[in-house]
């Protein structure tokens, strides 16, 4: 593998030093070189912001969604994780001692508060991943609708049919939500979502491209109850905590969808895969109030 000098990351006239960089040093993982500047940048900030408080609250938001989002597409081309704690800590400490009125603070802070109003105002944005894309849509947050309406959609890596998964909102209230496929006259009694069960693997399931984690470290969060969806057909509502469960995972991780249909003498099942992506910060999109 061909090794490749990363010049020191330099926050405006922020240095960080070149021993804390996120030196990666391969061809393959300069799209996280160059993410890591934008992570750097926003992780200082917030760290100011925790301290000399820059920003109102909903700036602060979406200042925390924007470094998770570079923070994932500095995981997704490679970036080495140790690597990235390293930044972490550097870019925590030089936001951590900047003096409050440094002269280079206060035109970081009007730059980002500029640039975050106006994503603040946007009503619509893709978030995409490896392979997929979580589509969020705020308009739809006005909605009073009982059978729901979608605010963030994926496209499933592989499905054995028409599966719908993401955020609904009913009523105003936003609801991870499955809506199985239609097919005549049956239906599902329940559905379910495996994930990686954090309790027993602390680490992310890598293996392989967005490879399902083995069932005997997966945990199968059940639907909380069953609901007409966002096109009129019965779907499935989950539980606010199955929601944190899947916003907590790696965004390189896969997660399972299936739909549990009885039948003589045992049960049919479909399924569908989803790619975990920018899941977090696109809910996150979602809550930001203009």
């Amino acid at each position: 593998m061909t090794r490749t000098r990363v010049r020191p990351f330099c926050w405006r006239n922020l240095t960080l030093s070149a021993a804390t960089c996120l030196l990666l040093g391969t061809t393959a993982a300069q799209g996280a070189v160059l993410n890591s500047d934008l992570y750097a940048e926003r992780t200082v900030m917030r760290e100011a912001d925790s301290r000399c408080r820059l920003f109102d609250p909903v700036i602060s938001q979406a200042l925390q969604l924007g470094q998770v989002q570079a923070r994932n597409a500095i995981l997704r081309a490679g970036g080495d994780e140790n690597a990235l704690s390293n930044l972490t800590r550097a870019a925590e400490a030089r936001g951590g001692s900047i003096a409050c009125n440094d002269k280079a603070l206060s035109v970081e802070a009007k730059r980002i508060r500029s640039a975050f109003s106006a994503y603040i105002q946007i009503g619509r944005m893709s978030f995409p991943g490896m392979r997929s894309v979580w589509k969020a849509d705020k308009t739809v947050l006005s909605s009073r609708s009982e059978s729901g309406r979608w605010a963030l959609s994926g496209s499933p890596l592989k499905a054995d049919g028409p599966v719908q998964f993401g955020v609904a909102t009913f009523d105003g209230s936003l609801r991870l939500f499955a809506q199985p496929p239609s097919a005549g006259s049956a239906r599902p009694i329940t559905a379910r979502l495996w994930l990686r069960n954090v309790d027993i693997a602390d680490r992310p399931y890598l293996s392989g491209s967005l490879n399902l984690p083995p069932r005997a470290i997966s945990r199968a969060y059940f639907a909380s109850e069953r609901r007409k969806g966002p096109d009129g057909n019965s779907g499935f509502e989950f539980a606010e905590s199955t929601a944190r469960a899947l916003s907590a995972l790696d965004p390189r991780e896969s997660v399972l969808v299936e739909f549990v249909y009885p039948e003589p003498g045992g049960e049919r099942i479909v399924q569908a895969v989803y790619e975990v992506g920018d899941f977090a910060p696109a809910i996150g999109f979602l809550t930001l109030r203009n």
